[in-house]
């Protein structure tokens, strides 16, 4: 199985969709960084219904706390490239995993050696 970090906007495109079993989740065990987490809860217009569904999708993966190596893996992306931090959490999150990092924004993480990138949106 590919272990795979899932960006907010793919959990959110998967939720739009109202389907989490998109093909590619056949092969791969999801990862949500915290800020993952955060950014897709934290709307303040966010219903009930809304949060529990995106809870449900959350569930499905494993959820990963910024711990120090992700830390410090952040604080080196942020030195090296203009990237903001909750991007930054989320992509050092995928390299310190070894996991894939799921994006729709491919542009905003392109310039990162070694992180692997996919849009399954596309």
């Amino acid at each position: 199985m590919n272990r795979v970090v899932v960006d907010t906007n793919v959990l959110i495109g998967w939720y739009k969709i109202g389907t989490i079993h998109h093909a590619d989740l056949n092969n791969i065990a999801p990862i949500f960084s915290i800020i993952t987490k955060i950014e897709a809860l934290g709307f303040r217009q966010i219903t009930d219904k809304e949060a529990t569904s995106i809870n449900k999708m959350l569930g499905t993966g494993e959820l990963i706390y910024i711990d120090s190596n992700i830390a410090q893996q952040t604080i080196i992306l942020r030195q090296k490239f203009r990237i903001k931090t909750p991007d930054a959490i989320i992509a050092s999150t995928a390299l310190v995993n070894n996991a894939e990092l799921w994006t729709a924004n491919i542009s905003d993480f392109a310039s990162i050696e070694g992180l692997k990138l996919h849009n399954p949106l596309k």
